[in-house]
């Protein structure tokens, strides 16, 4: 599979693995984006060709994400601005969201394992995904609004989809990191895991859901049901 400069595609048993190792514990630069693009490009056609079952995404070392390089976002923010004349958005910024947004329309079940910071545009990335699996000591959040802007990639319709508009608005105004076990009470992830234990948690979710066939996006939350259900059975 591709290897695109720190982003790490690999197949196993019919499900693709990302592992994302750029620099910096993943700051999104813009030399993160352009990889990122490009291994979502490739995602997608793997998508087309069909036989993949599920995709992972993680953090290669401590952290998911630390998110965006702050002086890079402000310069991209500036640059990305509605052209009132032409009621259109810029083709970088609408190509860029498209490789967000797109993480949840996939015709297999997308999942990101969480660990250590998960900030920003990078919480964008898991948000996006149809599941979320958290590791303990994990910290998720929305640092945007504390220097004045809002995540575009998706991030607020997801939040609020999957947590409520509640708690998706004390997320992305306030800009606070949230600990593990608040981002599970709210809604935010879905699987809490031990340490170590993320990726584990997220190919048995997967083997699940495609033991009962093709995948229908509209039974996300009762093949999570029947997971947590069986999980807990387990271990009684």
């Amino acid at each position: 599979m591709g290897a695109n400069n720190g982003m790490i595609l690999e197949k196993d048993n019919g499900i693709l693995i990302l592992t994302m190792d750029m620099e910096g514990n993943n700051l999104m630069t813009a030399d993160f984006f352009r990889e990122y693009e490009s291994i979502m490009a490739e995602i997608e056609d793997q998508a087309a060709q069909g036989g993949c079952r599920g995709l992972i995404i993680q953090g290669a070392g401590r952290h998911f994400s630390v998110g965006a390089d702050v002086d890079a976002l402000s310069e991209r923010s500036a640059k990305e601005v509605f052209n009132e004349e032409t009621g259109e958005l810029p083709e970088g910024h609408i190509k860029q969201k498209h490789f967000f947004t797109f993480l949840h329309k996939l015709p297999f079940p997308t999942v990101s394992v969480v660990t250590g910071f998960c900030i920003g545009s990078g919480s964008e990335i898991a948000v996006n995904c149809c599941y979320r699996v958290i590791e303990k000591n994990a910290r998720v959040g929305q640092p945007e609004s504390t220097f004045g802007i809002l995540p575009a990639l998706g991030g607020v319709a997801r939040t609020i989809a999957i947590c409520g508009i509640q708690n998706a608005y004390e997320l992305v105004m306030s800009g606070e990191l949230i600990p593990a076990e608040k981002a599970f009470e709210i809604g935010w992830a879905d699987i809490f895991a031990a340490k170590k234990q993320g990726l584990a948690e997220a190919v048995a979710l997967i083997e699940q859901i495609s033991a009962q066939g093709t995948f229908d996006p509209a039974k996300r939350d009762s093949y999570l049901s029947e997971y947590l259900s069986k999980k807990e059975g387990t271990s009684l």
